[in-house]
């Protein structure tokens, strides 16, 4: 039996050269899952230099690729988006965080390339595809077995919601989503082996269950639309109603004590007998589909399922969804009146915005009330029709809001990866950043329409994990968690060349260009390796500071002081060193360390305050109600800041231990993130 399957890895790599590589970056998308969903720089510098030294690897080790027109379009205009949100450093206000914003720019369009430039075949698609959504799965079994386990499970909710692995659960909603596509869609193929077409659907009940114990309110509204979406554009119709129509029976078995885990979540009493009633309800539900997903993979492969049969089978699956469809819309303008009318009235409360009220004792899903997405929506339009042609630099929405918004809450992104693009990078970077994805789904196009059986159903399947990416980052602020855009970019990437032609030996004429391309690509790698480096080594720095600044202050400040060393764009480490240093009760060093962010930064709130605070203790009275007024200025709903300024035009100096305190306080109780 060894031959066998030594051919089969043969015959595989045959067929997709860069195989090995790609299932090495899908594991790589798992362990950034599980690192905050790879926010923090401490994850995406490291985890980018792993994807880009794969694409390396790949090109010395590999034949040279040879990309369709298309291709080469959809790569050239993604890193040219790349470099321009780097050129967008030069205009931002707040650089460093337009600095980690290219870097994950950089992320998605090394990813898309490593992807898009060695094509695979079905096989190797649908492979890539079932490894990393049973990694996914794999992380969420662990998570609702860790919750469950768990003495006191709320730990792992933020009011009654899972949020685990990421720390935000509508990205986390978002993981469990995108692999629940991969999942279902590849469970269905008669290519998948019949034991892990069993895995798959029970994996896509899992994860399905974990997206419900997310209560995210824009994932719900949005699955409809993309389940009309799934039918329209993947092949084999049948086979994707079918394995929908089994998750969705197993996950109405399962769904009351999964609901039950938000509607009785009253801390900080235990929420432990909910979470597990609906861990033993997930577990049951997934059981069953692992069996269903066993016995339809095994039935085929025996042949006792004539194709005849099987065609008009889908056809009858395909029909009967159709029913279902116009049964549910019939069925809800009976219930609640007319959709058109219902939907008018639900954008009217989302644009009214508000503070979210309470869903005790009912489910939070289906409901657009209090949420300001529509007036963050509003600013980042004011950002675009003020700098239409440039934007205001990449992640620099937050303090625009500060100053413009009508909240309380201090968003630091505008929850709409359109508007994101359009306001932080303008017109000509929005027009890349299109460009690069209407090319790639072009591509995809045809490679669904041109591939046969898997192959195509595979390329669509990547089609859906990209389509998911975006609809759902139209509402939320997905982009900026690399778990998300990375596969959903692989995926795209890989769609674009699924069942073309092996690259082949290279003649004299690409060898030469080969080359020249590698010591291009060496140069450019370098300097990304450079600019991924230095703040991945200042954020570790940044938190060592912190976590010593009890216990060794001067230690602290060493730290601090490298973090500033090593990423001269952000204040973050100079803001917490000047901290530090007034804590320790030095004033003076504290307040020079503010003075030098001022003066490279002087539009920064936190800063003037801190300032009007110093000032206001060595009784500079006027000095003080200055800083503070401007600092008022620009964060005019603040209500700490409100609060210092009230204090200090009445002449009554503040301790800042206080007011750290209650900046601390007011952060731990805005409930503004979802």
């Amino acid at each position: 039996m060894a031959l066998p399957a030594r051919s089969r890895i043969a015959d595989a790599l045959e067929e997709s050269p860069s195989l090995p590589l790609l299932l090495l970056a899908a594991l790589a998308f798992v362990w950034i899952a599980v690192k905050q969903g790879g926010f923090p720089d401490t994850v995406l510098g490291p985890a980018t230099l792993v994807l880009l030294s794969l694409l390396l690897v790949g090109l010395l080790a590999l034949p040279t690729a040879r990309p369709t027109r298309t291709q080469w379009i959809a790569i050239g205009l993604l890193a040219a988006y790349a470099a321009w949100s780097y050129l967008s450093i030069l205009w931002a206000e707040q650089q460093g965080l337009a600095w980690d914003g290219a870097n994950r720019a950089a992320m998605y369009a090394v990813v898309f390339a490593l992807f898009a430039l060695w094509p695979v075949s079905g096989r190797a698609g649908a492979a890539l595809g079932s490894t990393y959504a049973l990694g996914v799965a794999a992380v969420g079994l662990i998570v609702l077995l860790q919750a469950s386990g768990a003495h006191n499970p709320t730990a792992f909710f933020d009011e009654g919601r899972l949020t685990e692995p990421a720390g935000y659960t509508n990205a986390d909603v978002a993981l469990w989503t995108a692999a629940a596509w991969l999942s279902l869609l590849l469970a269905g193929r008669r290519g998948v082996p019949a034991a892990v077409r069993g895995l798959l659907l029970g994996s896509a009940g899992l994860l399905t269950a974990l997206a419900i114990l997310g209560q995210s309110r824009g994932w719900f509204v949005i699955l409809p639309l993309m389940l009309l979406l799934v039918v329209a554009i993947v092949p084999g119709r049948g086979r994707t109603v079918a394995a929908i129509g089994l998750v969705g029976a197993a996950t109405a078995l399962a769904i009351e004590p999964l609901l039950d885990v938000y509607r009785r979540f009253h801390p900080p009493a235990s929420n432990a007998a909910q979470v597990s009633s609906a861990m033993t309800a997930t577990l049951i539900a997934v059981g069953l589909l692992t069996l269903a997903g066993l016995a339809w993979g095994l039935a085929e492969r025996s042949g006792r399922v004539p194709t005849g049969s099987s065609r008009r089978l889908g056809r009858g699956l395909v029909v009967a969804f159709t029913v279902c469809c116009i049964g549910g819309l019939v069925a809800f303008t009976a219930a609640r009146g007319n959709p058109v009318t219902k939907a008018s009235e639900a954008w009217t409360e989302f644009k009214r915005g508000g503070s979210e009220p309470s869903f005790k004792g009912q489910v939070r899903l289906g409901e657009l009330g209090g949420t300001y997405r529509y007036d963050y929506w509003v600013v980042a339009w004011h950002n675009f029709t003020s700098h239409p042609l440039l934007g205001v630099g990449t992640d620099n929405f937050g303090r625009s809001y500060l100053t413009n918004g009508e909240s309380l809450q201090t968003p630091t992104y505008p929850h709409s990866v359109e508007l994101k693009t359009l306001s932080e990078t303008g017109l000509i970077g929005a027009a890349m950043l299109a460009g690069a994805i209407l090319a790639a789904l072009v591509a995809a196009a045809r490679r669904i329409r041109r591939a046969a059986g898997l192959g195509a159903a595979t390329a669509a399947t990547g089609v859906v994990v990209f389509a998911y990416f975006i609809v759902h980052g139209s509402l939320d602020w997905l982009w900026e968690f690399p778990a998300l855009g990375a596969p959903a970019f692989a995926f795209l990437g890989m769609a674009t060349g699924i069942g073309l032609p092996a690259p082949t030996t290279d003649s004299a004429p690409t060898r030469v260009r080969r080359i020249a391309a590698i010591a291009v690509g060496a140069v450019l790698s370098a300097a990304l390796a450079v600019s991924l480096l230095l703040p991945w080594l200042s954020e570790r720095d940044l938190k060592q500071g912190r976590t010593l600044a009890a216990a060794d202050p001067a230690a602290a400040i060493g730290k601090l002081n490298s973090a500033a060393s090593l990423d001269p764009l952000s204040f973050l480490a100079d803001e917490t060193a000047a901290i530090i240093l007034r804590q320790q009760g030095h004033l003076a060093a504290s307040e020079r360390r503010f003075r030098q962010i001022l003066a490279k930064d002087p539009r920064n709130p936190f800063v003037n305050m801190q300032l009007a605070l110093l000032a206001g203790v060595a009784h500079r009275q006027g000095e003080a109600v200055r800083l503070i007024r401007r600092a008022h200025e620009l964060n005019p709903r603040d209500q700490v800041t409100r609060f210092v300024q009230r204090n200090l035009e009445a002449g009554r100096a503040l301790d800042p231990s206080r007011v750290d305190r209650m900046i601390t306080d007011e952060v731990q109780q805005r409930t503004g993130r979802a």
